[in-house]
């Protein structure tokens, strides 16, 4: 059979090359000008570019070896198949590139100061833990965060899940003067769908309101909390002898990287366990050998000045956070 190819409409297309073109129908215009299938423009055109794909699919074999001189109908098909080869990749980098952006993004506000308010306040609701249970996981979260130094917004949804159920948490956060302060917390149940607003006062540990000193002999004679006057101390803070706490925060004595190494999660105040989730402690990674949060280590210089505030308030210093 004679090769026509590139002679127009005068060209006779042979009929083992007349069908699908996979290049064609997915790199339209780019492969319409690689093979001189100049029509393939009519992609931008407005309306016409929704049906143009599927013409260029079905009529692009065609058109190619009619605008195009080509060695060979061998030659045609090679080309064709590095056009659909090469589609395939460009198609794979853009899909890699979208899911790797969106994990980017998704982690990066996983790592923010007001989500990690949030999740510790979560997780310090009484509420929380009755409908929820402990431990609990949290998902990658949704939504926007919006901010101009000192001050900033933020809407944020993530999922949960732990030993009793699981559901969505939403909450809404303002940043004043360099603060987060989370304005609604609430969790939706999933399968019921009711709504929960999570109080974050209501949390399973009281806060610290004084000084109480305990001595050893007390300390050896219980092994669960002593309640003085409304104020819970355990054991371990017996041994550490008189802590002292304004605010709801204890003030350091001695080392204060040991003093705050003696205590777990639960021991701490709710004051307290805001001022460390500013820094990205949370219930599941305080006390884990394997995990901690990415201001650990990370210099008191390079910290925020949120978290600054917070480990001053919990007592550390720049000589004692950078362990000099």
């Amino acid at each position: 059979m004679e090769n026509t190819s590139g002679q127009g409409k005068k060209a006779i297309v042979p009929a083992e090359i007349d069908g699908w073109n996979w290049g064609a129908f997915l790199l339209n215009w780019i492969w319409g000008i690689g093979n001189n299938t100049f029509i393939a423009l009519l992609m931008f055109v407005p309306f016409v570019n929704f049906i143009m794909p599927f013409v260029l699919g079905v009529k692009g074999s065609a058109w190619a070896w009619q605008n195009k001189e080509w060695e060979s109908i061998e030659h045609f098909k090679a080309v064709q198949k590095k056009w659909a080869y090469w589609t395939a990749i460009v198609y794979l980098f853009f899909i890699a590139a979208f899911a790797g952006l969106f994990f980017i993004i998704m982690s990066s506000m996983k790592d923010s100061d007001a989500f990690k308010l949030a999740e510790s306040q979560f997780e310090s609701s009484r509420q929380a833990s009755e409908i929820i249970g402990k431990p609990f996981s949290t998902g990658l979260p949704s939504g926007s965060i919006e901010t101009s130094e000192p001050s900033g917004k933020a809407t944020i949804s993530f999922g949960v899940e732990g030993s009793k159920g699981k559901g969505t948490v939403y909450f809404d956060a303002v940043k004043e003067l360099g603060q987060w302060k989370i304005n609604s917390l609430v969790l939706e149940e999933e399968g019921t769908g009711k709504r929960i607003d999570i109080d974050p006062q209501a949390t399973t540990s009281a806060p610290v309101e004084g000084a109480v000193a305990v001595t050893p002999a007390l300390a050896e004679k219980t092994a669960t909390p002593v309640e003085v006057e409304k104020v819970v101390i355990t054991t371990s803070e017996a041994n550490l002898g008189a802590a002292k706490a304004k605010a709801g925060v204890r003030k350091p004595t001695g080392d204060v990287n040991e003093f705050w190494g003696n205590f777990t999660w639960d021991d701490l105040s709710a004051d307290e366990k805001k001022l460390w989730a500013v820094l990205g402690w949370n219930g599941r990674i305080w006390g884990s050998e394997s995990e901690s949060p990415a201001s650990e280590e990370t210099s008191w210089a390079k910290l925020s000045e949120a978290e600054r505030a917070a480990l001053t308030s919990l007592g550390y210093d720049k000589k004692s956070w950078n362990k000099e």
